[in-house]
């Protein structure tokens, strides 16, 4: 068995302590691939590697390719597969789109995406050769930079697509980016009720957070960028919460690069606020039943 296919075990593993030493396994490899490696390796769709973590990053983009054409999704639910960094795809029973989706192969998804939304122009949070083929397929691109409909720079819009309303609101990155993302509250309708999903992007407070929609089932946050992520979770009240945004390849090792134990300690606050949270892994897919997030082991 390959390092690859060691490495996706972790996709069907039941055992939480299991599944935390794979992380572990995981976070290992990525601590001695630098960044350059890995931009070397994303920058360009045909270069091949050895190392297992870049091996199981595409990976992720294949399962996603594989799983969101043939799911079907029934009433009343949603399927949400997490890509990398903050990226999203999520498929609803008449709906399916991509938030903030960044990967060297990215473009592959375009076929099977109603439209695409980006909630800054940070690269780890687009592709531009998927944003390209979305806008050449009439496709909307939704975001507050890029040259194609569905652009604005408006400071609070809401746009609906395919029966999916999105409520985006202008947020402050850092000291320096002053209103550079978009957090998104998307409202998906599934037949009895709705499901609703938030991200903050890479905003750096709570503060900017507003929601319309009385209940967020899923809300997913980048915790390292200024972001208290259990203070954002107070505010916008979400049943559960994805800590994304960790083991970004793009930055160098021990420089903006966080790992699993900084999720884990994410984790650990959640726990004392008694919110629910946990740590997705890329390529993992998500069910919502109408109340509950479910990690699939399939």
């Amino acid at each position: 068995m390959s390092a690859t296919k060691n490495l996706e075990t972790i996709w069907t593993e039941s055992d939480p302590a299991k599944r935390t030493e794979w992380m572990e396994t995981v976070q290992e490899i990525i601590e001695k691939t630098p960044s350059k490696e890995f931009y070397l390796f994303d920058n360009n769709p045909d270069a091949v590697t050895e190392n297992p973590v870049l091996q199981f990053y595409d990976k992720a983009l294949d399962r996603l390719t594989a799983a969101i054409p043939s799911t079907q999704v029934e009433p009343g639910t949603a399927v949400i597969w997490y890509l990398y960094n903050l990226g999203f795809v999520i498929k609803t029973p008449t709906a399916c789109f991509g938030v903030d989706l960044h990967h060297r192969h990215a473009v592959r998804l375009e076929p099977l995406l109603d439209f695409i939304t980006v909630t800054h122009n940070h690269d780890d949070h687009y592709n531009l050769l998927l944003l390209r083929h979305m806008n050449a397929s009439g496709k909307l691109v939704v975001s507050n930079f890029y040259p194609a409909p569905g652009y604005t720079k408006a400071t609070e819009f809401t746009r609906e697509i395919n029966g999916v309303t999105i409520h985006c609101y202008e947020a402050d990155h850092n000291s320096i980016l002053r209103n550079f993302t978009m957090p998104m509250e998307f409202i998906c309708p599934t037949g009895d009720r709705n499901f609703v999903f938030y991200t903050s992007g890479d905003c750096c407070s709570h503060e900017f957070l507003r929601k319309k929609s009385d209940r967020i089932d899923l809300y997913a946050v980048h915790p390292l960028c200024g972001m208290i992520a259990k203070n954002a979770a107070l505010t916008l009240e979400p049943e559960m919460t994805f800590i994304g945004h960790l083991q970004e390849l793009g930055h160098e090792v021990d420089r903006f690069r966080w790992r699993f134990s900084d999720g884990q300690h994410e984790l650990d606050e959640f726990q004392k606020i008694q919110r629910n949270a946990c740590v997705p892994l890329w390529g993992e897919k998500v069910l919502w039943d109408g109340s509950t997030i479910t990690r699939c082991r399939e």
